[in-house]
């Protein structure tokens, strides 16, 4: 019996021990998608697990973005100017697209048979797997009507090209986009995508991700990029939208860590 009950315990910690975690989101929310050149976009930080009707979910602790930063039209980098707790400030000065991208603290935590610790494998006792966490977060804002370096690569290391316009989005158009990992296309990979307000209780269940399948495992659209890394996402409401992409590749030194965590989103507005 005593045999029996160990057993039954090994297998729901092994089971508890693949399961993936749920990882906080990072998303940038523009006040202004579209914005006239002379005008200033301010940026809120997004921060959690949901991407509700009004773009917020839980509360970005001081000291936790460790960069948000702009690439302009004519390929400068510069910071926003923050004006107050995960809120940002960008002027509008130049036609063409603004490359905006925000991150987290890097770090590390490992899963033991305790539970979750901060640190990687040479800083817990009895790790059991490390991840090394990277949450980043990717929006484009198109100035005075031109999509000028719409797809000008921020440097992210799981970054989303948009390959479509998406000033020229409409309900019913698919927005195309290339996923890069380290500069290179990423085939198979996940990309899923919601629209702000999306109840996940309300989405059909369903089986295996397809292209362009709508409703399965909490969300709208889910998908796969081809081997190029290319994907489409179709689009069946206006609104504000967000693509969620999560990749995890192997850390370069076993003895430290596992595995890399990239968690990113793209946020974008498609207008009525």
């Amino acid at each position: 019996m005593k045999k029996i009950v160990f057993c039954f315990f090994l297998i729901i910690f092994q089971a508890l021990i693949a399961m993936p975690a749920g990882a906080h989101m990072l998303w940038l929310n523009p006040s202004n998608y579209y914005p006239e050149v002379g005008s200033t976009v301010e940026i809120g930080i997004g921060w959690g697990h949901q991407y509700k009707a009004d773009r917020t979910d839980e509360a970005i602790k001081e000291g936790r973005v460790a960069a948000i930063q702009a690439l302009t039209p004519d390929g400068r980098t510069i910071d926003l100017e923050s004006v107050a707790l995960g809120r940002y400030r960008l002027p509008i000065d130049k036609p063409g697209a603004y490359v905006v991208t925000a991150r987290i603290k890097p770090g590390f935590f490992t899963t033991t048979p305790e539970g979750r610790k901060w640190g990687n494998r040479k800083e817990v006792a009895d790790a059991v797997k490390c991840t090394n966490f990277h949450i980043e977060a990717k929006t484009v804002l198109l100035a005075g009507g031109s999509a000028q370096h719409v797809d000008a690569r921020s440097g992210q290391p799981l970054e989303l090209i948009p390959v479509s316009d998406p000033e020229q989005l409409k309900v019913g158009d698919r927005f195309s986009v290339r996923v890069l990992h380290e500069s290179s296309p990423l085939a198979g990979a996940d990309v899923k995508a919601v629209y702000a307000g999306f109840e996940k209780e309300k989405s059909a269940a369903s089986g295996a991700k397809s292209k362009g399948h709508h409703g399965s495992r909490g969300y709208p659209v889910e998908t796969v990029t081809d081997a190029e890394g290319n994907a489409d996402i179709p689009l069946d409401r206006a609104g504000y939208w967000m693509v969620v992409l999560s990749h995890r590749p192997a850390y370069p030194d076993p003895e430290t860590c596992d595995q890399y965590m990239h968690n990113v989103t793209f946020a974008f507005e498609v207008r009525p």
